[in-house]
């Protein structure tokens, strides 16, 4: 643990608490593939995007918006060895941007990542429980009572090494990848319901009932891969680990996705997929798996459904955690958050203390009698956007920072490739706040006040920097890791 400080005290390099873990790039990469939760996207979001999204066209959106996040990536790779810190976003856009814009954009991540875990914990809470009641024919208990496992063992392992969550995330992957390929193999292999026809990828069909709602959810569809440096003093030679994970994870995102998608269209049939599949959305996935796959693929899916939320909840409460620890390593959150593990060197404290901060909210949502999966779609609507902004405000971080030091990297590197991004980025937050209510799935109103809290807390976050400015010089010399 690191030493205690006194106030006014300033905290040099040396001092500033580090952590420490042994990830090669194999382990980052999987770690950061499982927060994406690829089976769940596959059973439980292409389904969704052909009803709502653009249909037929929904694997070529899958490429378009993993072309939009690697000519992103390309910047915040060259942010990460221009600033060799583990803050990410909130070290990079503080450089960038400055530090109000900095710590308001830390405040707003850290918010996300803490949406996303006890998202996943309400999910995890209906999954399970329909794993252990529907099939094994076990018993029957609320949904909370099955959340409570999924948040006890993320809470016990987000204690350890970071390696032990990378090792078991690896291994969940892993067999999640297995099902995928049965199923896809099983699918080439019959070519489909009539034949694997290419139309899917055909530029007619982009534009098939709604591109703003199929971009929207596909770009959500590749989070996570900031974790590459937020873990940066947890890894292994970090300027090569980084590069690789990053561009693994968008390049493995977007070929599984849009082939799977692909495959899928032509298992049901191009014709008949979207009419079938918004009649029985889970059903026709399912027969799909069973019928191409066999009873391995659709029967291990039922159980791997609940390993991959799970891999989710634990990626989600190791950034959250570690977010919290550089916020308290700056002193914008009580110095005893950053306190470091001596034997784990992990960030035990502010793992705790995320812990318990993950259980606080079901107090309220369990005495409102609030549905699961109502609170799951409005929760994890706060983090789609939120991430979204974020990454903007990074990318535009990025293009201002390369300028203002003089960067000698060429034109398509700092101008050309950011420009990309930042069109990409910011239409797809347009169509995000203009179709913020089917992200949280709850009324205007709702939908209103969850932007109205995003935006606050941005703002407390640039204000609370002002305030720093001003009364604790020292403390806003620290914010963004600098």
């Amino acid at each position: 643990m690191s030493a205690p400080t006194t106030p006014g005290q300033i905290i040099t390099d040396e001092e500033s608490p580090r952590l420490h873990g042994n990830m090669g790039s194999f382990e980052l990469f999987f770690s950061i593939m499982a927060y994406n939760a690829p089976l769940v996207v596959i059973i439980g979001v292409i389904p969704v995007m052909l009803i709502v999204g653009n249909g037929v066209g929904t694997p070529l959106v899958f490429i378009i918006s993993g072309l939009i996040l690697a000519a992103f990536a390309d910047g915040f790779i060259r942010m990460s060895k221009a600033l060799p810190r583990p803050g990410a976003f909130y070290s990079f856009i503080s450089a960038g941007l400055g530090r109000e814009v900095g710590l308001g954009a830390g405040l707003v991540m850290l918010g996300a990542y803490y949406c996303v875990a006890v998202g996943t914990i309400a999910f995890g809470g209906i999954v399970l429980g329909a794993l252990v009641t529907d099939t094994l024919h076990g018993p029957d208990a609320p949904w909370w009572i099955w959340g409570a496992v999924f948040w006890a063992v993320a809470g016990i392992l987000g204690y350890l090494r970071i390696d032990v969550s990378a090792r078991i995330t690896a291994g969940l992957l892993f067999l999640e990848l297995i099902v995928v390929a049965v199923y896809d193999l099983g699918v080439s292999g019959r070519g489909g319901a009539s034949g694997l026809s290419s139309a899917p990828f055909s530029p007619g069909h982009l534009f098939d009932g709604s591109f703003s709602i199929g971009i929207l959810l596909a770009m959500g569809m590749f989070g996570g891969f900031e974790v590459a440096v937020l873990f940066r003093d947890e890894v292994r030679d970090p300027d090569r680990t980084i590069p690789r994970a990053t561009y693994g994870v968008i390049a493995a995102a977007g070929i599984l996705y849009s082939v799977t998608a692909w495959l899928f269209i032509n298992a049901v049939g191009v014709d008949h997929v979207v009419a079938l599949v918004t009649g029985d959305p889970e059903g026709v996935m399912h027969q799909s798996l069973r019928h191409f796959g066999g009873r391995f693929a659709a029967d291990s899916a039922n159980v791997l459904v609940n390993t991959s939320s799970f891999a989710v909840l634990l990626c989600a409460h190791n950034v959250g955690a570690r977010y919290a620890f550089n916020l308290s390593a700056d002193g914008i959150f009580p110095r005893a958050l950053s306190g470091i593990h001596k034997t784990h060197g992990s960030p035990h404290v502010s793992s705790v203390v995320f812990t318990i901060a993950s259980a606080v909210i079901f107090v309220p949502v369990l005495i409102l009698g609030i549905k699961p999966l109502a609170f799951y779609a409005a929760i994890l609507g706060i983090a789609s956007i939120t991430a979204l902004l974020v990454f903007f405000l990074s990318n535009a971080a990025v293009m201002r920072y390369m300028r203002k030091e003089g960067s000698e990297e060429s034109a398509v590197h700092r101008v050309v490739l950011p420009v990309v991004a930042a069109v990409g980025l910011g239409a797809t937050i347009a169509l995000g706040v203009k179709n913020f209510t089917l992200l949280t799935g709850g009324s205007q109103a709702v939908s209103n006040l969850l932007l109205v809290v995003i935006a606050a807390t941005l703002l407390g976050g640039i204000a609370l920097a002002f305030v720093y400015r001003r009364t604790r010089p020292e403390v806003y010399q620290r914010i963004g890791r600098q």
